[in-house]
Formats: structure tokens, sequence, C-alpha cells
């Protein structure tokens, strides 16, 4: 059996992957983590993927993909909310 069919392989890939994205907050490791996750579970139910690696990795894409895509648009940059200072706050 190889690490990538066991499902607590991918869990524990995922909380590296968060540990990852508190050192840096920028959204870069959180689709990654979500979709590391989301294949753990899939393996822990039964899903084999085929015994296929590219098939689980191209899973792993597509949903840390969705995952990033869904994050941006919920938490992304907000638009007209920009705060301009025109005073000295020491004043």
């Amino acid at each position: 059996m190889t690490y990538w069919t066991i499902w607590w392989v991918w869990i524990a890939f995922a909380l590296t992957l968060a540990i990852l994205e508190t050192l840096a907050p920028a959204f870069v490791f959180a689709g990654m983590t979500i979709g590391a996750t989301a294949i753990g579970i899939l393996l822990a139910l039964g899903v084999t993927f085929g015994q296929s690696f590219p098939w689980a990795l191209a899973t792993f894409g597509a949903l840390s993909l969705i995952a990033t895509l869904a994050l941006r648009f919920r938490f992304g940059p907000r638009r007209n909310e920009t705060r301009i200072i025109r005073d000295d706050i020491n004043r």
C-alpha cells in the first residue's frame, strides 16, 4: 500500500498546509488545505480513485482550485472600502 492511498496521510498533509497558511496568511495554502482534507475524507469513505495517483492528484488540484476561487470570492478584496486618512492622528 502506498502512502497516497492512506486517508490520514492526506489529513496530515492538510494540517501541514494549514500551519503554512498561518505563517503566510494570504490565502496561499487555504484552498490546498481544503482540497487535501476533501481527498482524505473521500479516501476514508472508500473512494479509491481507481488506485491511480494521477487521478487522486488531479482531483486534489480540481478541488483545491474550486476551494481557492470560493475563498477568494467570499473573502477577497472589498471594493469601495478604501479608508483614506486626511488628517494626522497624532494632533
